[in-house]
């Protein structure tokens, strides 16, 4: 009998301590709150009928639910603010070394422009003749009044940028005459998407007489 005694006290003890730990841990954490939380309910009748020692441990519990949500939205806004100072350090620290500050300060500029700016940088998808003309690559239209070049004939060029595959961050900024490239009805998205599957994504290569002046 003794055995069984010392054997389910081992078993009982531990819990009915890590019991009473949760419950001092629980209270302490929701008695602040649990005053306020549980007038609030009473003003607007939601705890009438309830007795008010159950009214208080619901207010608790209410109580520790928002701790736990306030808690989670404090460590991510911390979080937030450690990386972004840690960003800003990491800019500071490669803005001291000579050449890689000027490849990153180029790098970074161009994402800018392409992805932040109000105006949209690629105005149209055209088929340009490239590397020859006998063959055709999708390019994106930048700018379609370029002047000053140096063309013997008076007109403006377009500049076309060509995508690589298929990774379209890099790629060729050519210029063409307006006769030389074919319109497409194809929105810049869908340029993209066949530019970086390869061309397995299936898109429809409609063409049009006129640059899109819509952008």
């Amino acid at each position: 009998m003794k055995k069984y005694f010392l054997t389910g006290l081992a078993v009982l003890l531990p819990l009915t301590l890590t019991l009473i730990l949760l419950v001092f841990v629980f209270n302490i954490l929701t008695e602040p709150f649990a005053s306020i939380i549980k007038n609030l309910l009473s003003q607007n009748h939601l705890l009438e009928k309830i007795p008010d020692r159950l009214q208080h441990i619901i207010s608790q519990i209410i109580g520790l639910g928002i701790l736990f949500f306030f808690t989670i939205l404090l460590g991510f806004i911390g979080r937030w603010l450690f990386i972004n100072y840690m960003i800003k350090i990491t800019e500071k620290l490669v803005q001291k070394i000579p050449f890689i500050r000027t490849v990153y300060n180029t790098c970074k500029d161009v994402i800018e422009t392409l992805f932040t700016t109000e105006n949209k940088s690629f105005k149209q998808a055209v088929l340009v003749p490239y590397p020859n003309f006998n063959t055709y690559c999708i390019g994106l239209i930048t700018r379609d009044d370029m002047k000053g070049l140096g063309s013997k004939v008076d007109e403006d060029l377009i500049a076309v940028f060509i995508p690589c595959t298929p990774n379209p961050t890099s790629g060729f900024l050519t210029m063409f005459y307006k006769k030389d490239l074919i319109f497409l009805e194809m929105k810049v998205e869908e340029a993209f998407k066949y530019i970086i599957s390869c061309g397995v994504i299936s898109v429809s290569f409609q063409t049009t007489l006129e640059p899109d002046t819509s952008r």
